[in-house]
C-alpha cells in the first residue's frame, strides 16, 4: 500500500516539475538578448561640447514630464531629467550668478551718467534792528546731468573683468559635469531598477521550485518514507525563496522612487522602465582613456578656469597701486530769481586724478589674499588632475571585472541550461531521480540570477567609465 502511495506522490511531482512555468521559466522569462554575449561594439555617446569660454551643449527639454502611452525607456528618463531636476536648476542659477559678475566688472570701464533734479521752498527771516524783522520766501528748482568716464586705472578693470569671465567658465563647465553626474545617476538607478525586475523573476522561479521539492517531501513523508526532519529542512528552502521574492519586489519599487526623485518628480509617479538588455563592447585602453579625460572632462576644465580667475584677481589686486585718472563732466540748469521763475545754465568739465600714498595697509593684503587664493586654485588644479587620472583607471578596472563577470555568467547560464535539458531528457527515460532533476532547474535559477547581475554590473561599468572619460551624454 506505502508502495503504491509512494508511486502516486512521485507521479504527482512529476506533473509539477513538468509545470511550463517551471521548467520553461527560463526561456519564457528571461530574454534571449540576456545571453547574448558582448560583440558588436557601438558608437560611444556623444561628449558634452566643453572649453573654455564656450557655452555647454544646451539640455534637451522634454516636452511632458511623463510620456504616455509606453514605457520609460533611459533616453526618456535622462530627457525629464535634464529638464526637471532640481540639482540641475542650482547649477544654472550659478552660471546666471557668475554670467552677473561680468557685467558688474565691465560696469567700471563703462561711462557712468546721472540725472539730478530738486526742487524747494524756504523761508528766510532777516532782523532790520529796533525789533523789527522782514522774511521772504524763496523757490530754487535745478537739474543737471553728470558724465564720469575712466581714462586709466592701471589696469585694474580689465582684470576684474578677465576674472569674471573665467569665474563663468567655470560655472558653465561645472554646469556641464553636473549634467553629466545626474545623467550617471539616472543610468546607475534605471539598471538597478531592471535588475531588479529580471531578479524578481528568478526568484519566482527558485520560489516555484522549492515548493515543489517541499511538495514532495511532503507526500513522502505522509507515506512514511521520510523523516519529520526532512519535512522541515524542505521548508527553509521555500522561506527563504518567499523572502528573496519579497526583497526583490521591494528592490525594483525602491530604485524606481529614487530614479523618479533625481529625475525631479514625485516618487509616488506611477511609470514603468522599458527594457534594456542590449549589451555593447566597450574598448579598453588605459593611455587613450586618460588622454580623453584629460581634454573633456569638465570639471578639469572648470578648475582650469579657477586657477585662470584667481590669476587675473591678483592683477587686479596689484593694480590698485596706480594711478586712476577719470573725465567728470555735468550740465544743468538752476534757477536765480526769488520766484524760482529765471533760470540760468550751469556746467561743468574737468578731469581728476587720484594716487593712492598710505591706505594702512588695504592694497597689500588684499594683494596678499589674491595670491593665496591663486595658491588654492593651483593646488585644486593639481589635484583634480590626479583624481582624474585616478577615475579613469578605477573605471577600466571596474569596467574588466564586469567583463570578465559577465562572459563567466554566460557561460555559467549555457551550462546551466545544457544541464537541465540533459536532466529532463533522463528523467524522461526514468534514469534519473525527481530530486535531481529539481537541482538542476534551480541551478538554472541560480544562473539567470548571476547572469543578471553581471548584464547590468557591465552596463554601469560602462556608465562609469565614459564618466570618467567626461564624454558621458544623453542617449541618443
Amino acid at each position: 500500500m506505502k508502495t503504491k502511495l509512494f508511486s502516486a506522490v512521485c507521479i504527482a511531482g512529476v506533473m509539477l516539475s513538468l509545470n511550463p512555468a517551471l521548467a520553461a521559466a527560463a526561456h519564457k522569462q528571461t530574454p534571449s538578448k540576456l545571453v547574448a554575449r558582448a560583440a558588436q561594439p557601438t558608437a560611444r555617446p556623444t561628449a558634452v561640447p566643453t572649453g573654455v569660454m564656450s557655452q555647454p551643449a544646451a539640455p534637451v527639454r522634454a516636452v511632458s514630464p511623463l510620456p504616455s502611452g509606453s514605457p520609460l525607456s533611459l533616453s526618456d528618463v535622462q530627457k525629464i531629467a535634464l529638464s526637471q531636476s532640481p540639482q540641475l536648476e542650482i547649477a544654472r542659477a550659478a552660471v546666471d550668478q557668475a554670467e552677473s559678475g561680468v557685467a558688474i566688472a565691465r560696469s567700471g570701464a563703462l561711462p557712468n551718467v546721472g540725472v539730478q533734479a530738486a526742487s524747494d521752498r524756504s523761508k528766510q527771516t532777516f532782523r532790520l534792528g529796533a525789533g523789527t524783522s522782514s522774511s521772504a520766501l524763496f523757490t530754487s528748482n535745478n537739474a543737471s546731468v553728470s558724465v564720469r568716464q575712466l581714462i586709466i586705472d592701471g589696469g585694474h578693470v580689465a582684470s576684474g573683468v578677465e576674472s569674471a569671465r573665467y569665474s563663468t567658465d567655470a560655472a558653465r563647465l561645472s554646469l556641464t559635469r553636473e549634467i553629466q553626474t545626474v545623467l550617471l545617476t539616472v543610468s546607475q538607478q534605471y539598471f538597478a531598477a531592471l535588475q531588479a525586475r529580471y531578479t524578481l523573476r528568478a526568484a519566482l522561479d527558485s520560489l516555484h521550485v522549492a515548493q515543489v521539492q517541499e511538495n514532495l517531501v511532503q507526500a513522502q513523508y505522509r507515506a512514511g518514507v521520510a523523516a519529520r526532519a526532512d519535512v522541515l529542512t524542505a521548508q527553509l528552502p521555500v522561506a527563504q525563496a518567499q523572502l528573496a521574492v519579497m526583497q526583490a519586489q521591494n528592490g525594483e519599487a525602491s530604485n524606481v522612487a529614487a530614479l523618479l526623485a533625481t529625475i525631479g518628480l514625485p516618487a509616488q509617479a506611477g511609470v514603468y522602465l522599458k527594457d534594456d538588455t542590449n549589451v555593447s563592447a566597450t574598448a579598453i585602453n588605459l593611455s587613450d582613456a586618460v588622454g580623453t579625460a584629460m581634454t573633456q572632462r569638465a570639471d578639469l576644465m572648470a578648475a582650469q578656469a579657477n586657477e585662470r580667475a584667481a590669476a587675473a584677481n591678483v592683477r587686479a589686486a596689484k593694480a590698485s597701486r596706480f594711478p586712476v585718472l577719470a573725465a567728470n563732466g555735468s550740465d544743468g540748469t538752476a534757477s536765480t530769481s526769488q520766484k524760482g521763475t529765471n533760470y540760468a545754465n550751469n556746467y561743468s568739465f574737468g578731469a581728476s586724478l587720484s594716487f593712492p600714498i598710505f591706505d594702512g595697509g588695504l592694497i597689500r593684503g588684499q594683494t596678499q589674499a589674491a595670491q593665496a587664493q591663486q595658491r588654492t586654485a593651483q593646488a585644486n588644479l593639481q589635484n583634480t588632475q590626479l583624481t582624474v587620472s585616478l577615475n579613469v583607471q578605477q573605471a577600466i578596472l571596474g569596467l574588466q571585472t564586469a567583463q570578465s563577470a559577465l562572459s563567466a555568467s554566460n557561460t555559467e547560464l549555457a551550462q546551466a541550461k545544457t544541464v537541465l535539458a540533459v536532466t529532463n531528457a533522463q528523467y524522461k527515460a526514468g534514469v534519473t531521480t525527481l530530486p535531481l532533476l529539481l537541482n538542476a532547474q534551480n541551478q538554472l535559477t541560480r544562473a539567470e540570477t548571476d547572469q543578471i547581475n553581471a548584464l547590468y554590473g557591465y552596463k554601469i561599468a560602462q556608465q562609469a567609465l565614459y564618466y570618467a572619460e567626461g564624454s558621458l551624454g544623453p542617449v541618443p
